[in-house]
């Protein structure tokens, strides 16, 4: 990619997204993570994903999903974002038979109404300035036996003005889940967060609260012998393996995914 393409990426909200090839292993793993556990939905189904960035998320389902005599095929993906440079790279980058990528605004797109069996929308929500608009969108688009998979980071306290330049509203699990519980009738809470010792997370824990953390990533081989000792991959190093998606320990998360069914049509 060239370095016009990547300054043109870095416009507004742009500046968020990731390109694979050229980020830590670590910081793929994260958001990929959460496409390997909505690969579980996708079966045989329609999937679209909701602010997609350049579409390696929406690839990776295509490519998962599509196993010989459709055994475990999503029958489409497609990727939709608002930003067009990222559109025009993802398709120049990402190619498959059953993979489309456009340019819509997730809060209004002219898909005709109930099109998708799954919606999956990772690290979006806390972007948008009208969020009640989006999820009218989203619940437009599902259908009525559809699955909505979205997450956000977590936080202690809700915080509509947060030090993220780029984040209108951060929310702590009890706020996240009675929002989505307006437009859903069941929704299903998980956690994600990094395999690690239990001696490394109080460290962090400490860490944090005496406000060293920040000088710590620039100790990057320190950090390399500590992590063995506290039997903890590196955050740069972390692999898919290294990272954990469940309903237990959801405290501990850094960011939340709920699953909703049920979508009520207000």
């Amino acid at each position: 990619m060239t370095d016009l393409i990547r300054d043109r990426l870095n416009i507004g909200n742009a500046v968020e997204r990731i390109l694979p090839e050229e980020e830590p292993q670590g910081i793929v793993s994260i958001h990929l993570k959460r496409y390997e556990f909505a690969a579980s939905y996708c079966s045989g189904k329609n999937v679209l994903d909701a602010a997609t960035g350049v579409g390696y998320g929406a690839y990776y389902l295509s490519q998962v999903c599509d196993m010989p005599k459709a055994l475990s095929s999503a029958y489409r993906v497609v990727g939709i974002d608002i930003d067009p440079v990222a559109i025009d790279y993802g398709k120049s980058k990402y190619r498959s038979h059953n993979l489309q990528l456009e340019i819509a605004d997730v809060t209004q797109t002219t898909f005709a109404d109930y099109q998708f069996d799954v919606i999956c929308s990772f690290e979006t929500i806390e972007h948008l300035p009208n969020i009640p608009a989006y999820l009218q969108e989203m619940l437009r688009l599902l259908k009525p036996t559809g699955v909505y998979i979205v997450s956000t980071p977590q936080v202690a306290k809700t915080d509509r003005n947060p030090e993220n330049p780029y984040h209108y509203v951060e929310f702590c699990r009890p706020d996240f889940e009675t929002l989505l519980k307006q437009y859903f009738g069941e929704v299903e809470m998980y956690g994600q967060r990094r395999h690690q010792s239990e001696l490394h997370y109080w460290l962090i824990k400490i860490a944090d609260f005496i406000g060293i953390r920040k000088y710590w990533g620039k100790l990057h081989k320190l950090r390399q012998s500590a992590n063995k000792v506290l039997q903890t991959t590196t955050f740069e190093s972390m692999s898919l393996d290294d990272i954990l998606i469940s309903k237990e320990k959801i405290e501990r998360a850094s960011e939340m995914i709920a699953v909703c069914r049920n979508p009520k049509y207000l």
